[in-house]
């Protein structure tokens, strides 16, 4: 400044931080990553979160919380997992299908590695709610529980108060005793395919057309844009015929019931009661769940009262905007039967599942 000059008078500079649409974007981002930023930074420190399989709780015979503290030396406590949902080899499957929860084999895992974590169980309840699902998840959540049987040496029990169908059945077919409710549905012995076929929509009404380029006679199979041809009619015939063999197989194993009987006259794709399932011998006893206990103290010889070792799935923050999203983006997305809605139109899948 020249000595003597006037002062110049002070000026207000304004800072703008958005101009324009494209502006408050930019803005809308930065603030979406270091919130994803910050998430992530959060789960990491929160009861390791990511790892985190759940926990228990203890329940009475009415299914009350209760304190470890109110246990007697006489009780026993049994082990007591829900599930309920599709059967499904991944979690992500509910999202598009429509079918909310869905039941995993790495679900199960979780849920039987705490449980084997607790310790000390007389034994284990599997409550479970589904009318089946994939065949191939289906097989594997019966061996790891009949593994896990037998690595614990403790006795299984599964219980149903409302359904308990096809691939849910199957995977009962690990348990030492099966117990339902007097109107639960249980049954539907059997395998089921679905394919769409479109192709006289997308050829004579829409004029679609689609080529395909495959290595081999049957890359394609499952294509909704043609019929399926005799041979494949005859891999997809041969597929659930195995499928259904090993079901019978399990179910005359597991019920003691003759291969011819579950063939002829329980592989029939029916459903019916707890009681008349007791009646057809593929039910234990019919009762509801405030008498399961009582029936537990029986069955392993319990000098006290029977309490449950009640597994909760993992709840933190992780889990909670997962779940949330899950629900969100299923309640979004159109409901297209499970077989489109699993892999798409193509693949054929074979399925133990009740159709409603």
């Amino acid at each position: 400044m020249i000595p003597g000059s006037p002062t110049p008078a002070p000026r207000t500079v304004r800072v703008r931080l958005v101009s324009g649409p494209l502006d408050y974007l930019r803005l809308a981002l930065r603030v979406l990553f270091w919130g994803l930023v910050l998430f992530v930074a959060f789960s990491a420190f929160e009861t390791d979160s990511f790892t985190d399989k759940g926990h228990v709780v203890y329940l009475d015979a009415d299914f009350e919380e209760v304190a470890w503290e109110d246990i007697g030396a006489d009780d026993s406590v049994v082990g007591l997992v829900d599930l309920s949902g599709t059967i499904a080899s991944f979690a992500d499957s509910d999202v598009l299908a429509g079918t909310g929860s869905v039941v995993t084999p790495d679900v199960v895992r979780d849920a039987l590695s705490v449980m084997r974590a607790e310790g000390g169980l007389s034994g284990l309840v599997i409550r479970f709610e589904t009318p089946g699902g994939e065949v191939a998840a289906a097989d594997e959540i019966r061996n790891t529980l009949a593994t896990f049987k037998a690595r614990e040496e403790i006795p299984l029990y599964f219980y149903s108060s409302f359904v308990l169908a096809s691939g849910g059945y199957y995977a009962a077919c690990a348990a030492d005793k099966v117990f339902a409710a007097k109107n639960a549905e249980v049954g539907s012995i059997g395998v089921i395919i679905e394919l769409l076929n479109f192709r006289k929509l997308a050829t004579d009404t829409l004029g679609v057309n689609m080529k395909v380029y495959k290595s081999g006679e049957f890359k394609d199979m499952g294509n909704p844009f043609r019929e399926p041809t005799p041979a494949e009619e005859t891999l997809l015939a041969r597929d659930v015929r195995e499928s259904m063999e090993a079901f019978v197989a399990e179910v005359s194993q597991s019920r003691k019931i003759p291969v011819s009987v579950v063939r002829e006259k329980l592989g029939t794709g029916e459903v019916w009661s707890g009681r008349r399932a007791k009646e057809l011998g593929l039910v234990d006893e019919v009762l509801y769940p405030e008498e399961l206990a009582a029936r537990l103290k029986t069955e392993i010889d319990s000098k006290g009262e029977v309490f449950y070792a009640a597994y909760q799935p993992p709840k933190g923050l992780w889990h909670t905007l997962e779940t949330g999203m899950s629900a969100v983006l299923s309640a979004a997305m159109p409901k297209l039967p499970l077989p489109v809605a699993r892999k798409g139109f193509h693949t054929p899948r074979l399925y133990y599942l009740l159709q409603r």
